[in-house]
């Protein structure tokens, strides 16, 4: 029986710029989302910036980036003027802020996806079985069926023609 898990891949330089620009933004992704994970189930504080080839940065922070920073800063230089509950971020409204902004970019990914697939599963059912199929295997039913909708077709480009000639 064949391995069905995952296959290992190679650690080096991915040749093509185009697939190692599709796998730093899958990576980006995966190593954000993981960070999100470690935070939710273990209550800690995470921050991580990645900065592209092209110079670009990316961060992720939890609560947020500047407050991990601060709270590391000050850790370092316990003389700092701003209190060690400031630096770490510990303003529960914002932490609860943070945390909801957190949950509400999750979802917004995943609405994303789910609008993606409705969309190809709707594109998908759009198309009538007659759509490619070679005239000569249709029957009658079928080819009046495709007249009428190509009818409809030149009727609602028509109407359109009109509105933008008014409107022009």
């Amino acid at each position: 029986m064949p391995n069905m898990g995952r296959k290992k891949t190679q650690m080096e330089l991915i040749e093509t710029e185009s697939a190692r620009h599709v796998t730093f933004s899958k990576r980006r992704s995966g190593l954000f989302k993981k960070a999100s994970e470690l935070c939710t189930m273990c209550a800690v504080e995470v921050a991580i910036i990645i900065f592209s080839i092209g110079g670009k940065a990316f961060s992720f922070g939890h609560p947020n980036v500047q407050s991990v920073f601060n709270r590391l800063r000050f850790s370092e230089n316990p003389d700092a003027s701003t209190s060690s509950n400031e630096a770490a971020g510990q303003d529960p409204i914002l932490h609860d802020l943070n945390k909801t902004h957190s949950d509400l970019i999750e979802n917004v990914g995943l609405v994303k996806q789910i609008g993606k697939k409705m969309r190809r599963a709707i594109m998908e059912k759009a198309k009538p079985d007659w759509f490619y199929a070679p005239r000569e295997s249709l029957s009658m039913e079928v080819l009046y069926e495709m007249k009428e909708a190509l009818e409809d077709v030149q009727e609602n480009v028509r109407r359109d023609k009109e509105r933008l000639l008014v409107q022009a």
